[in-house]
């Protein structure tokens, strides 16, 4: 009689502060021991690690898919394809984003577009989900309730804009809603980049005749970010309000961020692939309106990709200094052929400038690849640290630990990662689009040398990925997540004088 369903045998165990040689024992669908030595007699299912490393499955918190709301255009993923996108990279837990309607602002508008995602899922899902909401208008009478709506849907963090028309909010806006979500517990999100500066630039560039996707970078200066993620620094001060920052990626904002965190002020940051391997010479020699020069758009994001390799060397240190708290991809996957991708910039009298680009870049499926061979082969960063910014601190933040982004029996989903044996890895050598699993016609990262890629990939005790194939009958073994508030440092009880919010 077997005891255990699956028993992953001669693996290095790596959390985000231990590495050790150990056998791990999954029962259904948790671990449930964690031994020197667990006889293989007693599983019904034997892997053998061969003196790989096994990590927690990885968590991508920072994920869009062709949501029904549709804020950002066509996007090429539906949470299906890019759950079995994540779960080929590695990737057990995505967390996805819903949009409130601002055209339907009752008391229930957030808990129904919730509830409309979560039924849009579907059953055929790879890996495990949550969400995030986006809030883009700001109601202060209905505010209160449609928070409360929003956490009893088991979503504990807001996205907010301080760019993008029609989804920037003013400062007044965001202290609203900080003053709410303080109170309610959630995770204050915000992308930092001065709104009202890139749309004077913008203007500026067109009136130049600098419209080709190389411009996009340059209306959004480093300073742009880092002037937002002070601003905000600010608010969230005032409110005594923690706040993540995403997609960073100017020295300047790290400088910032790194600053407040010294200071003991909840503050937290993830960062993106895109911002330690790619730079703005991709964006190079594409002449405006010569559509086979239009290549360039691919690599069209927000916050832009920065200059240099000093760039990225401040990005690697702000990984291992702490600054940042989390490595998530920002999955926005449009097509690069077909009117309803990138070149949707040359539809409606355009000519493809860049501000008619859509914004993103496809990266579930390779973040944690990438990471891997790049921090963790290459000795940039410790297995530990990848741990840590891979699936432990996500998991932490959004409210899973310890279900996710741990390896501790009786606690922890059997959600793991199975990887090479350092300079065995048998795959392909770089990364290639027709290798992925994303339904996207690029990646970013095509050529890009891998060093290593999952071998094995496990969902709550089920091996859903392995040498190379995705195991099409496990469809359907993803779940919604209901989450809780983050277990990170929240509000400190500090103000900045003598006002304070009536509900303390």
């Amino acid at each position: 009689m077997t005891t255990y369903s699956l028993l992953i045998k001669n693996g290095y165990v790596c959390t985000a502060s231990d590495f050790y040689l150990a056998d791990i024992a999954v029962k259904g669908d948790k671990i449930v021991a964690i031994a020197p030595e667990i006889d293989p007699a007693l599983a019904e299912r034997v892997v053998d690690a061969e003196g790989g490393f096994v990590t927690p499955g990885g968590i991508d918190a920072h994920v869009h898919v062709d949501e029904p709301a549709r804020p950002f255009g066509n996007l090429s993923d539906t949470l299906q394809s890019a759950s079995k996108s994540a779960i080929a990279g590695g990737t057990t837990t995505m967390v996805a984003f819903v949009s409130q309607d601002s055209a339907d602002p009752g008391e229930e508008s957030f808990a129904k577009v919730i509830k409309e995602f979560q039924d849009y899922g579907g059953k055929d899902l790879y890996s495990d989900y949550g969400l995030h909401m986006i809030v883009s208008k700001v109601d202060k009478t209905l505010l209160e309730k449609q928070l409360e709506n929003v956490t009893d849907a088991g979503v504990s963090s807001v996205k907010m804009y301080m760019t993008y028309p029609g989804l920037q909010l003013r400062d007044s806006d965001l202290m609203t809603a900080m003053y709410n979500l303080r109170k309610q517990g959630i995770t204050t999100m915000l992308h930092a980049e001065n709104g009202d500066m890139i749309s004077w630039m913008i203007d500026s560039l067109e009136e130049q005749g600098k419209t080709s996707p190389f411009y996009h970078g340059v209306s959004r200066p480093t300073m742009f970010e880092a002037e937002a993620t002070n601003r905000a620094i600010v608010l969230s001060q005032t409110m005594d309000n923690p706040v993540l920052f995403v997609h960073v990626s100017a020295p300047e904002a790290f400088k910032r961020i790194n600053e407040a965190q010294t200071e003991g002020l909840p503050v937290y940051a993830e960062t993106c692939p895109q911002y330690l391997f790619l730079s703005e010479d991709r964006l190079q020699n594409c002449t405006h309106g010569d559509a086979d020069s239009f290549e360039p758009a691919k690599y069209i994001c927000s916050p832009p990709l920065r200059t240099s390799e000093a760039d990225q060397a401040a990005v690697w240190l702000a990984i291992r200094n702490g600054t940042v708290t989390i490595v998530s991809s920002d999955h926005a996957p449009t097509m690069f052929d077909g009117e309803d991708g990138k070149r949707a910039a040359f539809k409606n009298g355009h000519n493809g400038e860049f501000r008619w680009i859509p914004n993103g870049l496809p990266g579930v499926e390779t973040r944690m690849p990438l990471m891997f061979s790049y921090g963790v082969e290459d000795g940039r960063i410790s297995v530990q640290k990848f741990v840590e910014v891979m699936c432990t601190n996500p998991a932490k933040l959004y409210g899973m630990y310890p279900r996710k982004g741990a390896i501790l029996p009786g606690s922890s989903d059997a959600d793991l990662v199975i990887w090479y044996p350092s300079g065995k890895y048998t795959g392909p050598a770089t990364i290639q689009n027709k290798n992925l699993n994303h339904n996207t016609d690029y990646t970013a990262f095509e050529g890009f040398p891998i060093k290593n890629w999952p071998r094995y990939t496990i969902l709550k005790g089920k091996v859903m990925y392995q040498h190379g194939k995705v195991l099409e009958e496990t469809a359907g073994t993803g779940d919604y997540l209901k989450r809780g508030p983050s277990s990170l440092a929240g509000p400190q009880n500090k103000w900045l004088n003598q006002w304070r919010p009536h509900y303390t």
